[in-house]
Formats: C-alpha cells, sequence, structure tokens
C-alpha cells in the first residue's frame, strides 16, 4: 500500500482539502468533455482563442472555457493570455495521434458509461458485487464491457494505450531474452508480444486472446513485420492456453478475477508451461512506499468494473503456490502505472487438476 507520513495540517486546511477531493469526479468527467470534442487536437499546432476552439468544437464558448480554466489547474491546458489557450503536458496525451495517446481511455471511462459504474460505487461495497453482475447478471466482466461494439472498440484501444504506458521501463528491468517461445496469455492487440521480439530476434511467441482482439493483433504484428515469429490463436484461458512455451506473460490480466477465477487461469498456464518453464505477470502490484497510487486507484477500478482486485506480494505468492508455481522475483519498474514484473517457476510434480 501507498504510505504518507501523517499530514500536519490545519482544520480549514483539511476542510479544504476534503472539498477539493468531493468535487475531483468533476475533473475526470472535465477530462472527457474535452477529449469528446477533440480539444487536444485543435491545440496541437498552435495556440487558439477560447472563441476559435468553440467554433470549431461546436461548444459555447463561455462553457468551454471555464471547463479548460479548471483544467489547466491540472496540467491539462495553459491559459496563456485571458481567453487564449495552449495543450499542456497532461493534454499531450488526449491527442489522437499522440505516443501512448489517452483519448480513447478519457472516452471509455467518462460519459454515460463512466456514471453508470460510479453511481454503483455504494452498492459494490455493501454487497461485494461488481457492476458488471449488477448491470447484466454477468459473471464474467468481459460478457457485459463487449457487449455493444461501440464499448468494444473504445476498450480495445483503451487496453492497447496501456499496454504502451504499463510497459515503460519493463524491458529495461527485466530480460525476456533467455526465452525461446513466448506465449501472451490475454494479449489484446500484441503491442507488449511485438516489442518483447522486436528486441529478442531469435524468439518466437504466441499471441493468444478472445475472437473480438483478432483483427487488432493481426494488424499489429504485421505492421511490426512479426509474422514469421508470431502465430495469433483466438480461444478462451479459462477453457485452455497453447501449449509449448518455455515464458508465459499475463499482463493486466489476473487483476481482472478473483482468486478462485485467477487460479483457474494459472493452473491452465501450468498444464501447458514447459518444466523449466517461467510465468511471468505485469500487473500494478500494491507496494509499501510506491512511488504512485495508480495501483490503490486501478484496485478500486476492479473493485467496481470487474470484480478482481490488484494484490500484494504476499497474496501472488499465495495465489502462485495454489496454481502450482513458486514466485521467484518481483522486479519493480519505472512504468507510470506501478508495473511489477511477478516471476514464478513451476513447482515440480503438482497435478493441476
Amino acid at each position: 500500500m501507498h504510505a504518507t507520513a501523517p499530514l500536519q495540517v490545519t482544520r480549514p486546511e483539511a476542510a479544504a482539502r476534503l472539498l477539493e477531493l468531493l468535487q475531483m469526479r468533476l475533473i475526470s468527467e472535465a477530462i472527457h468533455v474535452v477529449a469528446a470534442l477533440g480539444i487536444a487536437d485543435l491545440l496541437a499546432d498552435e495556440p487558439r482563442s477560447i472563441e476559435q476552439l468553440a467554433e470549431a468544437a461546436g461548444a459555447s464558448a463561455r462553457s468551454l472555457g471555464r471547463t479548460m480554466r479548471a483544467l489547466s489547474n491540472f496540467g491539462v491546458f495553459s491559459e496563456e493570455t485571458p481567453g487564449r489557450f495552449t495543450v499542456g503536458p497532461l493534454g499531450e496525451l488526449l491527442r489522437r495521434d499522440a505516443e501512448g495517446s489517452l483519448y480513447s481511455a478519457a472516452l471509455f471511462i467518462g460519459g454515460e458509461a463512466g456514471a453508470s459504474v460510479i453511481e454503483l460505487f455504494e452498492h459494490c461495497v455493501k454487497t461485494g458485487e461488481s457492476v458488471s453482475q449488477k448491470l447484466s447478471g454477468a459473471s464474467n466482466c468481459f460478457d457485459w464491457l463487449l457487449s455493444k461494439p461501440e464499448r468494444t472498440k473504445l476498450f480495445n484501444a483503451t487496453m492497447t494505450a496501456f499496454s504502451t504506458l504499463h510497459m515503460i521501463g519493463v524491458l529495461e528491468a527485466y530480460d525476456f531474452s533467455p526465452a525461446r517461445q513466448i506465449v501472451d496469455v490475454g494479449g489484446g492487440h500484441g503491442r507488449i508480444i511485438a516489442d518483447i521480439l522486436t528486441r529478442n530476434p531469435g524468439m518466437h511467441g504466441i499471441l493468444f486472446d478472445l475472437p473480438h482482439a483478432l483483427a487488432g493483433g493481426q494488424s499489429t504484428i504485421a505492421q511490426a513485420g512479426l509474422e514469421d515469429r508470431c502465430e495469433i490463436i483466438s480461444g478462451d484461458f479459462f477453457a485452455s492456453v497453447p501449449a509449448g512455451g518455455d515464458t508465459y506473460i499475463l499482463s493486466r490480466v489476473i487483476h481482472d478475477w478473483d482468486d478462485e477465477k485467477a487460479t483457474a487461469i494459472l493452473k491452465n498456464v501450468r498444464r501447458a508451461i514447459a518444466a523449466d518453464g517461467k510465468l511471468v505477470l505485469l500487473e500494478a502490484m500494491l507496494r509499501p512506499a510506491a512511488r504512485t497510487i495508480y495501483p490503490e486507484l486501478s484496485d478500486l477500478n476492479m473493485l467496481l468494473v470487474t470484480g478482481g482486485c490488484e494484490r500484494t506480494e504476499a497474496e501472488y505468492c499465495a495465489l502462485y503456490r495454489t496454481a502450482g508455481f513458486e514466485l521467484t522475483q518481483t522486479v519493480e519498474t519505472d512504468s507510470p502505472t506501478g508495473t511489477t514484473v511477478i516471476e514464478g517457476k513451476p513447482i515440480q510434480r503438482f497435478r493441476a487438476f
């Protein structure tokens, strides 16, 4: 967990801070609004007046200006002179063409869909039920998340963007080069396995995910020129995963599930993995005195949306043992999402039934 020193504040200072936190949902929603209006793209080349921005975006100049003024306090925009704005360092990530763009994430997390999740927060805390269970009766959150084509498109784009941010510093912190055949389970559009294979020319791989990710995965692998070294397979990791790999990587997969379902996935990996293989999870592990509070925020998102959770090292150690693995090391990275590499090896003579 994120450890902080006790805050020494006066009562008025505490009240001011709490009032800010109570209103912080407005900032998240304001980011959604300016993303939906494409404001960061309109500011890509030069600063513009609020009148110019409002006309181009089809918005009220006064209302848009007030929204951008509030976001300027957080580095999303900067008001150079009264009524004239430029994009800030955070706002750059709302541009559609930015590396690691969070444009799709801003659309996916906010708006009507986001509001339908947040309004059930109290229900989720009281019952232990996730939003997907409440809204659709689905025990599998992805049955709900992927039930509408537009939401599926946004979800896939968001996961691809998160993969970029999630992998920052990972390949510098952990050496994948000993692997001969790497299997990326739940690998989405294949950004992670493409990066690993590109850095390791002698390695081969398999990208494995549900059918909704197939076309995106084919596109990523083709663009990276890896068709001869990476096979793309569709399937359900609750049924089985491709056999024959000596390294199995699961990035932001296990946190989506409770312990029972997470164990089921890892047992399928245990059945498929080579005896001398490695299991590598990339997760926002909960650490004492972590650099960022993102893992705790992600944990709340899991509570609400998926019914899963972020875990501590001790919890991963227990999960690994139940599934037939021994946790061998955890490696912290520089990722802004707090990514930790969680490595394990198969326990010999373990029966994954």
